[in-house]
């Protein structure tokens, strides 16, 4: 039995990131591979939705200046008890208790 968010207990499979111009990167690996023996750099290239996702995100500028202020003057309140339950929860999911 898997858990279906953190796929526990499922094989792992290898991450396939997609490119938009597949042939470009294929044709610069083998360029490279040829003609040093040196590792290439991983590429990754977002899709044209997910940049376009991203260029009109919204999120709320003054929380976020709210919180910044308050975690550099160290008056960001946590709640101790909050962090620890999630800190169990995880670590019982990773070991299975």
């Amino acid at each position: 039995m898997s858990d279906s968010i953190s796929q526990l207990g499922k094989i792992p499979m290898p991450a396939t990131v997609i490119s938009e111009k597949p042939n470009q990167v294929i044709d610069q690996a083998r360029s490279e591979g040829a003609s040093s023996s040196k590792p290439t750099a991983d590429n990754f290239v977002l899709s044209a939705n997910a940049e376009q996702a991203l260029s009109t995100a919204e999120f709320d500028t003054a929380m976020v200046a709210r919180v910044k202020a308050a975690i550099s003057e160290g008056n960001y309140p946590v709640n101790e008890e909050a962090v620890a339950e999630k800190f169990y929860a995880l670590e019982s999911m990773i070991y299975g208790e």
